[in-house]
């Protein structure tokens, strides 16, 4: 995993992935898939997807652990119905998020982490989310060959293992391939 340091680093000169709101996230919203309710950003960095939804109605909490990521999200927002807090994904309790979310957003926490992490944090996602929540999960996937061909291995996750932390609890629906090639999947919570 890549730590604060790093992200913090990043953050404060330039962040790749800081390009604007996920095309994937924007396109569920204007076609009404997702309808403005209580939404969480899981790592939300610098909040691009936080402000796209709450410029779009939504009430949203936006949870990182780079504090410069934060600070910059904090600017941004001004004057939305948008919060943001420093917090651990993987922890029984994050401060000042309390309750359950009609939707939650994770673009590329969930793949940055290993084994027992990942568990943790699905573990969180679990608790924050309610009957008929939404979760919308971007991420590196292992069956991608672009890293291959690159030279490099990214641990993404690999193929099945998003059924294998969420499929218990969540109806998981692969949304098409991004333009970029990772993967994204639309989750609904089961009723019990």
């Amino acid at each position: 995993m890549v730590g604060r340091r790093a992200y913090n680093f990043m953050y404060r000169t330039w962040a790749p992935w800081e390009s604007g709101p996920r095309e994937e996230l924007v396109d569920l919203v204007t076609r009404h898939v997702l309808e403005p309710g209580r939404a969480i950003d899981l790592g939300c960095g610098s909040g691009a997807n936080a402000i796209f939804l709450a410029q779009r109605g939504f009430e949203v909490t936006g949870v990182d652990f780079s504090p410069v990521g934060l600070e910059k999200a904090r600017r941004k927002a001004k004057d939305l119905p948008a919060r943001f807090l420093e917090g651990d994904l993987t922890a029984d309790q994050i401060p000042g998020v309390d309750g359950t979310f009609d939707l939650l957003v994770d673009y590329g926490v969930l793949d940055d982490l290993r084994g027992p992490q990942r568990e943790a944090m699905a573990r969180t996602i679990l608790r924050l989310s309610h009957e008929n929540s939404r979760f919308l999960l971007w991420c590196f996937y292992d069956e991608i060959p672009w890293w291959r061909r690159k030279g490099a291995r990214f641990p993404g996750l690999k193929p099945g293992e998003e059924t294998e932390l969420f499929g218990a609890d969540w109806t998981i629906e692969r949304l098409p391939r991004p333009a970029n090639g990772f993967a994204a999947f639309l989750m609904s919570r089961r009723q019990r």
